[in-house]
């Protein structure tokens, strides 16, 4: 191992490194490798060549290394989204149903979208709602069945004249 003075190299290595991955740092990290590479690959090297020729070629296919093996990871998760794109549903009909649920709690009072939000999404119980809001717990009870209430007729009842069904791509009819 004393024939493994790297150090006069570690510039050239860097440069090489740089051209290679076209970015400082991952120049670093590839000299690096590369270097440890080397020293585990010592006692291969044949001290009666010159040292520069043998650690490119070590930073040249650790790179090589690390470029294959990035292209089969991409490769195989571009196969897998492929699958899970097919398995998935279309979200068309979920977003449009969102979208009724947003306007529904936008037409209705603050309090009552509120404690919808406290306890329906958020997953508050009925005690930690009414110490959020400062309340009793009968009345949270009573504002998320009022709420409730509200929800579902204002998802059945639309203010824009609509006639309760949202027209999809492909003919169908959904009721919202």
């Amino acid at each position: 191992m004393k024939n493994l003075d790297v150090i006069p190299h570690l510039e050239d290595l860097w440069r090489y490194g740089r051209v290679l991955t076209g970015n400082d740092s991952e120049a670093d990290d590839l000299v690096q490798e590369s270097l440890v590479r080397a020293l585990s690959l010592a006692r291969t090297y044949d001290s009666s060549r010159p040292l520069l020729p043998w650690l490119i070629t070590i930073v040249r296919n650790t790179f090589l290394t690390h470029a294959s093996r990035v292209h089969s990871l991409r490769q195989r998760m571009a196969s897998f989204a492929d699958l899970c794109d097919s398995a998935l549903p279309p979200s068309q009909e979920h977003s449009a149903e969102l979208a009724n649920v947003g306007r529904a709690l936008a037409r209705m009072p603050t309090d009552q979208a509120e404690i919808l939000h406290l306890v329906g999404v958020l997953g508050f119980t009925y005690a930690e709602a009414a110490e959020i809001l400062g309340v009793p717990i009968g009345t949270v009870m009573s504002r998320l069945s009022r709420a409730r209430a509200a929800l579902k007729h204002n998802m059945e009842n639309t203010d824009d004249g609509a006639s309760g069904h949202l027209k999809l791509v492909g003919g169908r009819d959904v009721a919202h």
